[in-house]
């Protein structure tokens, strides 16, 4: 019991600094510029790089970037690489009411959209799921934290009746493991107008306010076309080795490999794989358990039929015996001939029989 509570204690140490890792490889603004142009149509035709350094609210987190003192790589002859010194800068990663409680978010920001000359403001969430089935409808979760989004900016955006301000949210949902059918997909979810009568129509921005997407990776992510899966796919891959994923982002995918990121890799390389052998122990462990309570329940079950067996012939024996006993008293057989019977020597069986007889 000791051994499997340690066990699972250090699983759980060592999942959370892993998913602290990856939170933090993602919160860098180069990444998540590949993550909008994938998810939000707003950004189909922006390059990432104008993405990634004009259009994501926010500066360098002041404490954690004096610590990694970020060096960024030397760029290459005809190439200017994204910058991999910027995260998101420091929003409160929490909403908290009486009622509801705490929510907790992975990543939070702010993104600019240039449009019809002007620069719309919408809040951004991502989350990392280890899978798409954690026993809930991953659409449903999002649509509460997106709910949560809206409802968290009453008295920071928007006072009283001032709804007119309310900013668009959008929540983006990264599983990592799924299943074949669903991997290397993007499903998104929206409010839309229908028009069931007349010719009205509302201006969009007025209802389109929340999306949910759903990026689902899976065993076929690092082959995806699609450059966010594939980023995402080959940076969590327990296949590749931190050094290829560094070179990865840098070739692949342009983004300078800094010290912060370089940190952040190697950090869930090695977690991954300390993950991987506790977790083959603990499976260890568990097998050699279930090994010997099967093999004591076997055991038990032929020793019943063992036991069963070894009864209805140790009875079968005693009731011939009970016979030949009763032919000798009743005088038609001698006891020479009984004790052939029997197959053992005459004076055994006549004590036998006198034995029988006198605990009757």
């Amino acid at each position: 019991m000791e051994n499997e509570i340690a066990q699972t204690l250090d699983i759980a140490a060592d999942k959370a600094q892993y998913d602290s890792a990856a939170r933090k490889l993602v919160a860098q603004k180069a990444v998540l510029a590949y993550i909008l142009k994938s998810a939000m149509d707003e950004f189909v035709h922006i390059p990432v790089k104008q993405i990634a350094e004009e259009l994501i609210e926010g500066t360098p987190q002041i404490a954690e970037a004096a610590v990694h003192q970020d060096t960024p790589d030397a760029p290459r002859a005809g190439s200017v690489k994204m910058s991999g010194t910027d995260r998101v800068r420091n929003m409160a990663t929490e909403d908290v009411t009486i009622r509801e409680g705490k929510v907790l978010y992975d990543i939070r920001f702010v993104v600019r959209i240039p449009q019809n000359g002007e620069q719309i403001e919408i809040i951004v969430n991502v989350e990392l799921q280890s899978r798409d089935t954690p026993g809930y409808p991953i659409p449903k979760r999002g649509i509460y934290y997106g709910s949560r989004l809206i409802s968290a900016q009453r008295g920071t955006v928007f006072k009283n009746q001032e709804y007119e301000k309310i900013n668009k949210v959008v929540s983006i949902w990264i599983c990592e493991n799924s299943a074949v059918s669903r991997s290397d997909t993007i499903n998104e979810y929206y409010f839309c107008e229908n028009r069931r009568r007349g010719n009205y129509q509302e201006e969009r921005k007025n209802y389109d306010l929340m999306r949910v997407i759903v990026m689902r990776l899976g065993s076929q992510g690092e082959e995806s076309e699609d450059d966010a899966i594939r980023l995402l796919s080959k940076v969590f891959s327990e296949n590749i080795t931190a050094d290829d994923k560094k070179r990865v982002l840098s070739e692949e995918f342009n983004i300078a490999v800094t010290d912060s990121i370089e940190q952040e890799v190697e950090r869930m390389c090695n977690l991954s794989d300390g993950l991987e052998e506790r977790c083959m122990a603990r499976g260890f462990a568990k097998g050699q358990a279930a090994g010997f309570a099967e093999g004591q329940a076997a055991g038990w079950a032929e020793g019943q039929a063992e036991g069963r067996a070894a009864g209805r012939a140790e009875g079968r024996a005693e009731g011939a015996m009970e016979t030949l006993f009763s032919l000798v008293k009743k005088g038609l057989l001698t006891v020479s001939a009984a004790a052939q019977q029997a197959e053992m020597a005459a004076s055994e069986f006549e004590q036998k029989y006198r034995t029988f007889y006198n605990k009757k």
